[in-house]
């Protein structure tokens, strides 16, 4: 598989935009609560990255069915250049904006709902459904290491030359980004069967993608099934700060480790899946892995020292790992490919929409009855929701190349 160039320069280009992106985040973040100091705007930049994506979910699997998606991709990594290029000048020459911030994150975020899609459904036409698992392994794992050193070297930059800086190098990467996506060879980005740009209905193109889930019950129930574990998890990820300083203490270390098990644990989930060949028993393994998540989620609760809390944290990323890459690797050979980015649209759109209800929800119930209280309820739900999709037979069935 790596012997095939455009997959390596696919590689590449994950690595750069995860690194950069990472930066950003950090680079932000600092910048916002350093000149306000509320959290309130913090909770801002949090939705402009998440509203873009419930926004412009389902256009942005149309667009990837209809247009060439290399062309998609590399159209949306220079407007994101160039966007995070415009704001780190403008706050270097005219000092911090908030609404400037936000508004141009917002845009930034909109380019990359439109980027992932197509980024996804391109992997099939580079590699052989064999390669899936391994393919979207390292893809997985390229981008949790990428994030993980984009904040540590963004962290270190804002504090050595600013967070403008970070902002800078951002810019740099996603040029890097579609130097190496315009590498991939343009045929590659074509959708099977159909003239790039041939003038169609955005309501037929998406209703092909209702019609392909509503006629396919194993994806369809694999869609709806995540969508209870989807809200429940977004009472978890935002909160691990609040559990260590609430279990451990307010050393920032202590929150660090955790964060590190997670994406470490997602790194060896992700790669894995090729290594036990998951695509032949790819939605019974995603059900054992929500029940895991379950008992992962539970070991936190119970944790009264940081190893435990550690090996909590690895387990839950290793059930991350597991899940993301057999799901993609999945629906990337079993859905026919020129209707494959709005089928993982319909279901992205999904998880969107659940994450703020869970974050609301986890922040309601983690102030009214505590962190402990909030993450018993998600070990319990997510145990359930697993067992509920161990029950169904389409999902137990749902496999490949079996």
């Amino acid at each position: 598989m790596l012997r095939t160039p455009a997959f390596r320069f696919l590689l590449g280009s994950t690595l750069a935009s995860s690194f950069g992106a990472a930066m950003t985040s950090v680079s932000v973040s600092w910048l916002v609560y350093h000149y306000t100091h509320s959290t309130i705007d913090i909770a801002f930049v949090g939705l402009a990255g998440i509203v873009p994506g419930i926004a412009l979910g389902l256009i942005a699997g149309v667009i990837a069915d209809r247009y060439n998606r290399r062309r998609v991709m590399v159209t949306s990594d220079v407007a994101r250049m160039a966007l995070m290029a415009v704001l780190a000048s403008a706050l270097y020459l005219t000092g911090f904006s908030l609404v400037l911030v936000i508004g141009v994150m917002t845009v930034v975020y909109s380019f990359s709902a439109l980027f992932t899609p197509a980024s996804q459904a391109i992997l099939p036409r580079i590699v052989t459904t064999d390669q899936l698992e391994d393919a979207n392994g390292f893809l997985a794992a390229l981008t949790q290491g990428g994030s993980a050193v984009g904040a540590a070297v963004g962290g270190v930059a804002v504090a050595l030359a600013g967070a403008v800086a970070g902002l800078g190098v951002n810019a740099a990467t996603y040029a890097l980004s579609a130097i190496l996506l315009v590498r991939i060879a343009a045929d590659a980005g074509n959708i099977p069967g159909q003239a790039a740009g041939a003038a169609r209905s955005f309501r037929r193109d998406l209703g092909e993608g209702l019609h392909y889930m509503r006629t396919h019950l194993p994806v369809l129930e694999v869609t709806i099934g995540f969508l209870p574990g989807n809200f429940l998890l977004g009472m978890v990820g935002s909160f691990v700060v609040v559990y260590a300083a609430t279990v451990f203490g307010s050393d920032p270390t202590v929150y660090g480790t955790l964060v590190a098990g997670i994406g470490a644990g997602t790194i060896v989930g992700a790669l894995t899946v090729g290594r036990i060949r998951a695509r032949r028993f790819a939605g019974l393994l995603m059900g054992v892995c929500v029940v895991a998540q379950g008992g992962a989620i539970a070991l936190l609760v119970v944790a009264r020292s940081l190893p435990v809390a550690f090996v909590g944290t690895v387990g839950f990323g290793i059930t991350i790992g597991l899940i993301n890459t057999v799901y993609y690797a999945t629906m990337q050979a079993i859905v026919p490919n020129e209707v494959l980015a709005r089928v993982l649209s319909i279901d992205s759109v999904g998880s969107f929409v659940a994450i703020p209800a869970g974050l609301i929800i986890g922040g309601l119930l983690s102030a009214a009855y505590g962190i402990l209280f909030t993450f018993t309820v998600v070990a319990i739900g997510i145990t359930v929701n697993g067992i509920v999709l161990l029950a169904l037979p389409d999902v137990r069935a749902l496999r490949y190349g079996g």
